[in-house]
């Protein structure tokens, strides 16, 4: 389901300490605040700037001034390219912006330093990103790599969101039995798991099964745990199963929902040209 990183994300949502900071992000990065790392060798001034700046570039990026927030994480690197934690907020920011190939490499070099400084945290965050990132990119097999990783890790807290990140990437794969089981098993974890819930939707109209589909569907909405692109396909796909089930009535209604929720977005501008035709 990882069309895009809202899609992707599904699996990805935000982890324990980014709520704190940053409501409705698409895939879990850690806060750069929370999270102290520390610099072996080199100069403590420049370290401390280098600080202040990420400090400040992770300011921007919760009040969405994502521009901002790359200058000042971009600058906090070049005093200290060795901190993971920045290296992570940085691929959030690029991941914002559309930017994927730097995104990527910024998010495994934040995994690489953390798995070197044993900062289990952010080498946690960071494989949460990359196994929703990596899917978005058409990459769903390496994907797979960071989310088992993190699903069988006790000492993640969230094992819900690698799994649903498991479950897209072998969706995209083919893998409908292994999507079926990672999805099945991130739900009976986390019940109203909006994305879980989205995805399985999504795995059981490709199989045809319309009223599992709809069922699982009208779940993922009702939890309240979808952003507004998750809900806007939601409704698309709806729609388009209430098309083919002839039931025009309920087609409409989901198709005006997804416009009014997303109208800019892909699942919205696709609803409304079905309105057109339905009219």
């Amino acid at each position: 389901m990882m069309k895009s990183v809202s899609s992707v994300n599904r699996g990805i949502g935000a982890d324990r300490r980014l709520w704190a900071l940053i409501a409705g992000l698409l895939i879990a990065v850690a806060s750069g605040c929370a999270t102290t790392t520390t610099v072996e060798g080199g100069n403590t001034d420049v370290v401390s700037r280098g600080r202040a700046q990420r400090d400040l570039g992770i300011d921007y990026l919760s009040t969405g001034r994502t521009a901002m927030a790359i200058r000042e994480l971009a600058a906090s690197l070049e005093h200290d390219p060795s901190d993971p934690v920045t290296h992570l907020w940085i691929g959030d920011a690029y991941r914002r912006k559309g930017q994927t190939e730097k995104a990527r490499v910024a998010f495994e070099t934040a995994a690489s330093l953390a798995e070197e400084k044993r900062d289990t945290q952010t080498l946690q965050d960071a494989r949460l990103n990359l196994s929703a990132l990596l899917s978005q990119m058409g990459r769903p097999a390496e994907a797979i790599t960071h989310c088992e990783a993190l699903a069988v890790d006790p000492t993640f807290p969230s094992p819900w969101r690698p799994l649903t990140n498991c479950g897209w990437a072998m969706i995209q794969l083919g893998r409908y039995d292994d999507a079926r089981a990672r999805l099945t098993t991130a739900i009976d974890y986390f019940p109203r798991y909006g994305p879980a819930l989205l995805n399985l939707g999504i795995l059981e109209s490709k199989l045809g099964h319309n009223l599992a589909a709809v069922t699982a569907l009208e779940k993922a909405i009702a939890s309240g745990r979808l952003n507004g692109s998750g809900r806007t396909e939601a409704n698309f796909r709806l729609g388009e199963i209430y098309v083919s089930l002839g039931n025009r009535e309920k087609a409409i209604a989901n198709f005006r929902a997804a416009v009014e929720t997303g109208p800019m977005l892909e699942w919205g501008s696709q609803s409304q040209a079905y309105l057109d035709l339905l009219r």
